[in-house]
């Protein structure tokens, strides 16, 4: 697949979380909503889902990364796609994600946060941004805030970062 297909699938992805939604939840809880939203999202787009997949050495010291998700289409055609989901801007988890593309996998970065991320993305990763408000009770709120994925710098009509 040509970045055309990192961008379709990201574009897919993106549509898929705006319907989603949720109030009042933990911060480990929204983690892994966004999660096993991105794996419905994966099995109806025909895909198997592994989670924490074993990443071979991913450049910090030789150190072995583990993917939060790992999607493989059923058909047996196309590449593998790699998904990290990230509340905080984990510089690991976009130096994963890189190590995957050049691997040839397609290479998705679901990060769930008030604030912008402060990391270059390089042009072989999509970066997923959803924005969620905290609520006075402590817990976490989304819904159709507003996601925006990443494509040279922004998704057309999003503003950057």
């Amino acid at each position: 697949m040509t970045e055309a297909g990192l961008d379709a699938a990201a574009h897919s992805l993106r549509t898929w979380l705006n319907r989603q939604q949720f109030s009042d939840l933990s911060t480990p809880e929204v983690t892994a909503f966004f999660t096993d939203s991105v794996a419905a999202w994966a099995t109806d787009q025909g895909y198997a889902v592994q989670r924490e997949v074993k990443l071979p050495t991913a450049n910090r010291q030789n150190r072995t990364g583990r993917l939060d998700l790992q999607l493989r289409h059923c058909s047996g055609k196309g590449r593998l796609i790699s998904i990290e989901v990230d509340r905080s801007t984990k510089e690991w988890s976009l130096e994963k994600l890189v190590h995957a593309a050049e691997l040839g996998h397609l290479a998705l970065w679901l990060r769930w946060s008030r604030t912008p991320v402060a990391l270059p993305i390089p042009p072989t990763v999509r970066l997923i941004r959803a924005q969620v408000l905290r609520r006075s009770s402590g817990g976490w709120a989304f819904r159709l805030i507003f996601l925006c994925g990443w494509l040279w710098g922004r998704w057309p009509g999003c503003g950057s970062g």
